[in-house]
């Protein structure tokens, strides 16, 4: 139990400084995934695995917008969204839910585009075209924003908007599904076999086109890197949910504890570019052109 002043003292400084770290990041984030979707464009496959990265790097965006700049900045700058009217909250929790888990299935999306690719190359080839991945895109956003909504309904009667004693069950069982089930285990357990699918198939397969091997090297360790971070998140998610309200009294703590999973998705949805840069000669080679072009256009 935490109840002394300073110990609340201690987390609201943490709180304070993990805002503004948090705001700085989220702003180099979207600077990021701004390079990594016009980079996209400057790699030599015209497949649905680089229109899903475009598409990826504008869903992490949103995301990192509404957790960085909203959420933690607004935290920083004393811009908190609970003090809007309660409809406003609901579309600003809404759509923070409905982004997040957006980029989460936009990443899913693409490691199964990768797994189709050196799994059924031939079939891969007809059938993957841009316009496919734009559909996929498309899909993903009518189903996260859908459960989304069904979450605004979810914390209304389990805060007690509602005292309908079966209504807040189905409300509790809601919560736990969106965060087992669609935060959690689909993700995880969807990129798992993936990543454990593509080192298979990469040792096994030694010719072929290699182009798309070195894009499916670039994003095992993209997704790799994913896959830990939600890990993160799903533990920050359980101390919230099922810790705190039993065992910690302390108001700063929580907060604390909800702005670092926000810090965690932020994270999350920054550091893609760098690992494609890392991993990926061919989107650093993509990089340098784009670089190459830019200087050519800013000295004409």
């Amino acid at each position: 139990m935490r109840n002394s002043s300073g110990n609340e003292n201690i987390f609201i400084v943490l709180e304070h400084n993990l805002n503004l770290f948090g705001f700085t990041l989220a702003v180099i984030g979207i600077s990021l995934n701004f390079c990594s979707y016009h980079t996209a464009g400057y790699l030599k496959q015209r497949n649905s695995s680089v229109t899903l990265i475009q598409c990826l790097a504008i869903w992490d965006s949103i995301s990192i917008f509404q957790d960085g700049i909203v959420s933690l900045g607004g935290g920083y700058f004393d811009f908190d969204v609970a003090n809007f009217n309660a409809w406003s909250c609901k579309i600003i929790y809404w759509h923070s839910w409905g982004s997040t888990r957006a980029a989460i299935y936009h990443m899913i999306a693409l490691v199964i585009d990768r797994s189709i690719a050196i799994g059924a190359p031939i079939w891969y080839r007809e059938f993957s075209k841009p316009r496919l991945a734009y559909k996929i895109s498309l899909l993903i956003f009518i189903f996260v924003y859908t459960l989304s909504t069904g979450l605004i309904y979810a914390y209304d009667v389990v805060d007690g908007t509602c005292t309908i004693t079966v209504h807040t069950e189905l409300g509790r069982l809601y919560i736990s599904f969106m965060l087992i089930v669609v935060t959690s285990f689909i993700p995880l357990f969807t990129i798992c076999i993936t990543n454990i699918f593509f080192i298979y198939k990469l040792q096994r397969l030694q010719g072929g086109n290699e182009a798309e091997r070195r894009l499916t090297i670039m994003l095992i360790t993209s997704s790799f890197a994913f896959m830990i971070l939600i890990i993160a998140v799903i533990l920050s998610l359980f101390i919230i949910s099922k810790i705190i309200p039993v065992n910690i009294n302390d108001e700063s703590f929580q907060k604390f504890m909800i702005k670092l999973t926000d810090f965690w998705a932020i994270i999350n949805s920054s550091l893609n570019s760098i690992f494609y840069f890392v991993s990926g000669p061919m989107f650093r080679n993509a990089f340098f052109r784009l670089l190459k072009d830019l200087f050519k256009t800013t000295n004409t």
